[in-house]
C-alpha cells in the first residue's frame, strides 16, 4: 500500500530539534555558543566604552585650545582698542597689579 522509498520527515526534525543540525548552525554545543556570545558582547561594549572615552577626552582637549585661543584674540583686540584710545594696554596694567606697582 505505501509506496516505497523517499525521506522521512520525522527523522529530519528530530535532528533539528534535538540537535543535529541546529547545533552546528550554532557553531558548537548551545552552551559554548550562547557563552561566546556573552565574552563577545562584553568584549564590543567594553570597546566601545573605551572608544567613547577617547573621543570625549579628545573633544575636551580640542575645546580647551579653542577656548584658549579665543581668550588671547579677546586679549589682543582688548590691548588694540586701549592702545588707540591712548591708554595703557590691559595687560600691562594687569602685570603692574600683580607686581603691587
Amino acid at each position: 500500500m505505501g509506496g516505497g522509498g523517499g525521506f522521512s520527515p520525522i527523522s529530519i526534525i528530530s535532528d533539528i530539534v534535538f540537535g543535529g543540525i541546529a547545533s552546528s548552525l550554532l557553531g558548537g554545543t548551545p552552551t559554548t555558543g550562547a557563552s561566546t556570545t556573552v565574552a563577545d558582547t562584553s568584549a564590543q561594549e567594553a570597546a566601545l566604552a573605551e572608544a567613547e572615552a577617547r573621543r570625549k577626552a579628545d573633544r575636551k582637549k580640542t575645546e580647551t585650545s579653542l577656548l584658549a585661543k579665543a581668550r588671547q584674540a579677546d586679549r589682543a583686540s582688548q590691548d588694540t582698542v586701549a592702545a588707540s584710545l591712548g591708554a595703557p594696554s590691559v595687560a600691562t596694567s594687569g602685570l603692574k597689579e600683580r607686581l603691587g606697582q
